[in-house]
């Protein structure tokens, strides 16, 4: 029997919006009288949304002819519906719910990459944690148990899936629990779960509590694994191929100012976002490159496939806008 999720159902429904629509009805970006096109973005809150809220500031996506009107998600495919109606000009999402939906039809590209992890495991923004008093020390020592996950059939899957490979177990060795990133460890520590995979800034909270790492996933899988990804609908990537190289442009040079001076948009992340001014001088900062990283989207959908995500791999040729 097919597990569905909140994912399956918004890609059910978006395929549903993409038969009575014929693929969107919004209308097409136009310029404004400063010379700027708006394109109306919705991208998951916390880390991602600090990056685009960034580069807005910056002035990066300006200089590209870009005024962003961007708003916050929960991520994933909660935003797949929106992109395929044209109530969005572009959606943050992550690989895997970007494959799904492209795997069953959707008319959406991947023209830009999101989030990525550190190449260096001690600074990945996500981690696999247990209670302080937990003899655990390993996925492997979890079979039978349950580790909570923010969303599931997603992201945490395949680079869960892939430890509990490495330790010698099965995919359904586990059970996956969902619970949202701001209740999962109080409910480690309550011992309703045995794990949980946290992120940025949760980790940094979750240690001050004195909840112990035991793994790192998304490095574990790959050091610097893409798991963020921006999506456009085919309509307008072919109808305006320039406002997606300029959007694209954009992308880049926040990256890039990001990577080149790390601490400007840490210190600003108390401007910008919720976290408060001491908590952002800890968190690991998640890493951007700008460019999609085709490596990390054949390890991934390899899992995606093993773990019957999809029936078979999508062709990034046609799935990826440069």
């Amino acid at each position: 029997m097919k597990t569905w999720s909140r994912l399956g159902v918004a890609v059910a429904a978006a395929a549903l919006l993409t038969t009575a629509c014929g693929g969107g009805s919004g209308s097409a970006p136009q310029a404004g009288a400063d010379g700027l096109t708006t394109l109306r973005i919705a991208e998951t809150a916390g880390a991602p949304l600090n990056f685009l809220t960034y580069g807005d500031e910056q002035g990066h996506f300006a200089k590209a002819g870009i005024d962003l009107e961007i708003s916050s998600s929960s991520g994933g495919a909660t935003v797949i519906p929106q992109l395929v109606s044209g109530d969005l000009d572009v959606a943050g999402s992550n690989v895997v719910s970007g494959i799904i939906a492209i795997s069953q039809g959707l008319p959406i590209r991947m023209v830009a990459a999101g989030t990525s992890t550190s190449v260096d495991p001690a600074q990945d923004f996500s981690a696999l944690m247990v209670a302080p008093s937990s003899a655990v020390t390993g996925i492997g020592q979890l079979a039978g148990q349950k580790i909570a996950v923010n969303s599931l059939r997603n992201i945490n899957d395949i680079v869960l899936g892939h430890q509990l490979q490495q330790a010698g177990l099965t995919y359904d060795s586990v059970q996956f629990v969902e619970i949202p990133f701001p209740d999962m460890a109080p409910a480690i520590q309550r011992g309703d779960v045995a794990a949980g995979m946290l992120i940025e800034p949760f980790i940094t909270v979750a240690e001050g509590q004195g909840l112990k790492i035991i793994g790192r996933p998304y490095t574990d899988l790959r050091p610097g694994l893409q798991i963020g990804t921006y999506l456009m609908s085919e309509k307008l990537v072919g109808s305006d191929p320039e406002l997606v190289t300029k959007f694209q442009q954009a992308v880049k040079a926040t990256a890039d100012s990001i990577a080149a001076d790390p601490q400007s948009f840490r210190s600003a992340l108390p401007r910008i976002s919720q976290t408060d001014p001491a908590l952002a001088e800890k968190v690991r900062i998640n890493q951007w490159r700008g460019t999609t990283d085709r490596e990390s989207l054949e390890l991934v959908m390899g899992l995606m496939v093993d773990y019957k995500l999809v029936d078979a791999p999508v062709d990034l040729d046609q799935a990826v806008v440069g």
